[in-house]
């Protein structure tokens, strides 16, 4: 007999509330793999599992177009949040196509990872400001006044303590926009402890994940350019639709290290069985 999905909901809908695709396989083996590792491959083919691929594409370069007047970015945010639910808690390896009829819909999603990042902007250049200048200050002091050695050594030193402190800053950022998006609740952001345990359980994934994410990103734009730039044009939206994957298996990762989900699952039953973790 066939495997069958632990987290599936009934009545054509996901666990979390998604629409649900009827007859429609997932993975090979006709169930959702919850990712306990990070999934290159699957973040580079995922947005191309829908056969609308193309236009979700154009969708995201509209946004990134309307981006000028920050209600691009809002929209992004919150089809992209939908894409990681879908996704993620969902089940699902269809990919949700964008609806311009739920403009508003993902407008208003959007809009509680937007402003945790207005939010976060002036305490997180702070954090980092501050021990990045006190760092200049104190190693051209001493390198003036005094011989190159302290000044080399007070640099380096402040110079890992700056980088680290602005990892932690930048992670408990991306944190709280993730579960405010996610979760679709603006008071999400506020969760010191979910944060605090992203930190401590995803930190390291989240930088590598990031920098692997970055790299994509280069790669890309510089084959965009050889394109005679049009195919640069096609980065970003491409790049944007990725993010959402990475937003679903972060979350993935993070639930199967014992972290809290960002959706809401009070509706489970308590029939429900962990999944076979098999990747």
């Amino acid at each position: 007999m066939q495997p069958t999905d632990p987290y599936a909901a009934s009545s054509g809908q996901t666990t979390y509330g998604m629409p649900s695709q009827v007859n429609v396989p997932t993975y090979s083996g006709g169930y959702y793999e919850p990712v306990t590792r990070f999934d290159f491959m699957r973040m580079v083919t995922s947005p191309f599992k829908s056969p609308n691929w193309i236009m979700n594409l154009v969708w995201m370069f509209v946004c990134q177009l309307a981006s000028v007047i920050v209600i691009g970015n809002l929209v992004t945010l919150g089809y992209l949040a939908e894409v990681a639910e879908s996704r993620s808690g969902g089940r699902s390896e269809n990919w949700p196509d964008f609806n311009p009829d739920r403009f508003t819909d993902y407008l208003m999603r959007g809009l509680w990872p937007f402003l945790w990042n207005l939010i976060w902007t002036i305490p997180v250049i702070l954090i980092i400001g501050i021990p990045i200048f006190a760092t200049i200050g104190m190693s051209s002091f001493l390198l003036r006044n005094y011989n190159e050695v302290p000044g080399i050594i007070v640099a380096i030193t402040g110079g890992m303590v700056s980088a680290a402190i602005c990892i932690v800053a930048s992670l408990a950022m991306m944190a709280s926009m993730l579960h405010a998006g996610l979760g679709n609740d603006f008071g999400k952001g506020a969760d010191l402890n979910w944060i605090g345990t992203y930190i401590s359980k995803m930190g390291l994934t989240t930088v590598l994940v990031g920098i692997v994410y970055s790299l994509v990103g280069t790669v890309l734009g510089c084959a965009g350019i050889l394109f005679f730039c049009v195919g640069f044009l096609v980065v970003g939206p491409l790049l944007n639709l990725m993010a959402g994957d990475v937003g679903a298996q972060l979350h993935d990762i993070f639930v199967s290290r014992g972290g809290v989900s960002a959706f809401d699952d009070s509706h489970l039953g308590t029939d429900v069985i962990e999944a076979q973790v098999i990747i």
